[in-house]
């Protein structure tokens, strides 16, 4: 039945700022926002098979800063956290689990954001 994601939605207040952020700090490219009425409502970013997409709150149905669900895989996390830290975004320490590490931040409006470094192979 399920054949792949198509795509995940974060809450935003301001679709166009979050968007900033995400690019700013996690080199995300975002391909346009739609708009009505002048107004950004739904900008998406493609990651692996998929897309990372920022939507107003009133399209998702949730309050910024209600998202938590997002792991985004890296190559060295300990690379990607001091990257953030250096652009002075707190980020979790990183903690391991049997098959992996992974640390945690909030992005601009309060939604948590997820890194993660796989440790053996799948």
């Amino acid at each position: 039945m399920i054949r792949d994601i198509a795509f995940t939605a974060y809450p935003a207040r301001d679709v166009r700022a979050l968007c900033a952020w995400y690019a700013r700090s996690l080199g995300l490219a975002f391909k346009g926002a739609y708009e009505e009425n002048g107004v950004a409502m739904y900008d998406e970013a493609d990651v692996g098979t998929g897309c990372f997409a920022i939507m107003t709150a009133a399209w998702l149905g949730r309050d910024p800063g209600s998202a938590a669900g997002i792991v985004f895989e890296v190559d060295d996390l300990d690379a990607a956290i001091a990257d953030l830290r250096a652009k002075g975004i707190a980020v979790e320490e990183p903690y391991a689990t049997p098959v992996c590490r992974m640390t945690s931040l909030l992005d601009a409006e309060g939604n948590k954001v997820n890194l993660h470094q796989v440790a053996v192979a799948r």
